[in-house]
């Protein structure tokens, strides 16, 4: 294997191929999403023959672990051709750019997974549900908006993005920093639209939709908004398109329980079992996580309880792949959790040890399996007090991204 940095002038076909061959490019529109999409953030490709075979693409952003935030490394494409499967590319790839994200300032790093597995083995751990909703647009029980929006089209990417970046966020919330990403995915989609409310010039709040066909499904991609006022009035604003679109696809946004806001959604279900336009909801976990810097992740945690001390023995599979100065975050630590937090390299014999893998104890740090449950699914085992501590401490929100990627 060949590694080196995405090139546009010598690796845009062959990258085109690769997308191609996923079934992920199906009309010019959609390749030059891809190449706005590969114009920003860091792309390794791995060759045969001098002929890029696969490519791992990262961009820099931060998520948000309760007030703080964290500097993140978003994987956001891992894809490899029909000639290079089974070859080991991919993790290695994506190993590097781990490191190299790392090397560059992140603290952790992000992903959506294609399948629960593959990423376990780089050190990632999966992370919270999310519920995916399908429903009757007509069903919602809100106020349908008295001002009209505005129409939003692909050009409008950078309003898009800056809404994004400053909407209404909760524990586990993501940005990323480029807003060709939006750009890009605003071409990649089918059919898209938007709409949206502007104040003072700047776009507040809005929603993206890729629709199929003139009754839907319509399938919310994006939704951006400051306030739950304004989530309500975008609620609204579907709730409007209901006398043409027969049903809505769209994640749940954090700040309500939706199925509140549906009108007999268990008889809605019942009615349209088997139809193309059948009433949902679904539950899962499609992203995962993993520290790229313990000590930092460690130290954003604040908890007002009693102090809890313990020696971290971790373990980090990258320490197996990669080379070089920054082989991942396995070691020693010894940890403090308090009102001011904090993990040191070292040991110390007078202190419990927590035994765990880099995935395992970051899905603890945000909150996404309690220590106690972690033992029985995960590589993570201590003491049983220790664990009821932990499982005090690391009582957080539901970590919700809000952003796919």
């Amino acid at each position: 294997m060949a590694v080196r940095t995405y090139d546009e002038a010598r690796d845009l076909k062959a990258i085109e191929r690769i997308w191609d061959e996923c079934g992920w490019l199906e009309n010019a529109e959609q390749a030059a999403g891809l190449k706005d999409f590969l114009s920003v953030g860091d792309c390794l490709t791995a060759t045969i023959e001098d002929e890029a075979e696969c490519v791992v693409h990262t961009s820099p952003g931060a998520i948000c672990y309760l007030e703080d935030t964290l500097e993140m490394c978003a994987l956001t494409a891992v894809v490899t051709s029909r000639v290079a499967r089974k070859k080991g590319f991919a993790q290695r790839l994506t190993a590097q750019q781990l490191a190299r994200g790392a090397r560059d300032g992140a603290e952790i790093a992000v992903l959506g997974m294609f399948e629960q597995g593959f990423y376990d083995r780089l050190g990632f751990g999966t992370g919270s549900y999310e519920h995916q909703f399908v429903f009757d647009p007509t069903s919602l029980m809100v106020d349908v908006p008295v001002r009209s929006p505005q129409r939003l089209d692909k050009e409008a990417w950078r309003d898009m993005h800056a809404a994004m970046m400053a909407r209404m966020k909760g524990h586990g919330a993501c940005v990323l920093y480029a807003p060709e990403l939006v750009k890009a995915e605003a071409r990649f989609s089918e059919n898209g639209f938007g709409l949206g409310y502007y104040d003072e010039g700047l776009l507040s709040h809005f929603f993206w939709v890729e629709s199929a066909g003139e009754f839907g499904p319509y399938r919310v991609t994006f939704i951006a908004y400051r306030t739950t006022d304004e989530l309500l009035e975008l609620m609204g604003l579907l709730k409007s398109l209901g006398d043409q679109v027969s049903s809505v696809s769209m994640q749940e946004p954090p700040h309500l329980q939706l199925q509140d806001l549906l009108k007999h959604p268990f008889r809605h279900r019942r009615n349209t079992k088997a139809s193309v336009h059948a009433n949902e909801h679904r539950a899962v976990a499609y992203w995962q996580l993993r520290a790229l810097d313990v000590c930092v992740c460690v130290g954003k945690r604040s908890w007002h309880g009693p102090e809890v001390h313990f020696n971290l023995a971790l373990t980090d599979p990258l320490g197996e792949v990669l080379e070089g100065d920054w082989q991942g975050v396995g070691g020693d630590y010894v940890v403090r959790v308090g009102v001011s937090s904090e993990a040191r390299q070292g040991r110390d014999p007078g202190l419990p040890t927590l035994h765990a893998g880099v995935g395992a104890f970051t899905r603890m740090l945000f909150g996404i399996v309690s220590a106690s449950n972690l033992v029985v699914t995960d590589e993570f085992s201590g003491p049983a007090s220790l664990l009821a501590q932990l499982d005090a401490a690391f009582l957080l929100p539901i970590a919700r991204t809000t952003w796919d990627f």
